[in-house]
């Protein structure tokens, strides 16, 4: 058994360290599908881009450390506020890292409202600063939360980093929601 937490400690040790690079916005890559568009850092790579239903598509972004963007595109109205939204997906993230990875806590939301430069003006946003304490170690982590609605379709961008990195991920955050346009 403490073998096994042993290893398990291991293997998440570079999920709490700072290994994070510099996004590297000078060289962005484009992305246009789908009637979505955005830049990205040319030092991010998209991990997962799937449909799962005809009218759903999910998109992932990672840096070349921990960092991640989550695209939510749903081809209707949905009439999910972003409160109701990042509330339920903080919780199911949360429930999922304590569910998954003994010895993990998250701790309590706490909201506040932000703003970025968008295409098409300000873009107002909400910020989640949540503390993740794994064997009592405090690592605190902000998640963003955008949305967009145009013509009948939602799209969800949620921005995820590790507060210590953010002098290097912010950038891309930057990048991302500000290019983004949903045509």
């Amino acid at each position: 058994m403490k073998n096994h937490a042993l290893g398990l400690c291991l293997l998440l040790l570079p999920f709490f360290s700072a290994c994070e690079k510099m996004a590297d916005t000078c060289s962005p890559q484009p992305y246009s599908k789908d009637g979505l568009s955005f830049l990205y850092p040319g030092n991010w790579k998209i991990t997962e881009e799937e449909v799962f239903e005809e009218n759903t598509k999910f998109i992932n972004m990672e840096s070349p450390g921990d960092a991640n963007v989550m695209i939510c595109f749903y081809d209707f109205e949905d009439d999910e506020t972003l409160m109701e939204f990042a509330t339920e997906l903080s919780r199911d993230m949360a429930d999922g890292l304590e569910d998954e990875i003994p010895l993990t806590k998250v701790g309590k939301l706490n909201f506040s409202r932000i703003t970025r430069e968008g295409n098409s003006g300000p873009l107002e946003g909400l910020r989640n600063k949540i503390n993740i304490t794994f064997l009592g170690e405090k690592v605190p982590h902000v998640l963003e939360f955008f949305c967009l609605k145009k013509q009948g379709k939602t799209v969800f961008i949620v921005c995820q980093s590790a507060e210590e990195d953010l002098k290097k991920t912010e950038p891309a955050f930057r990048q991302i929601v500000g290019s983004f346009q949903l045509k």
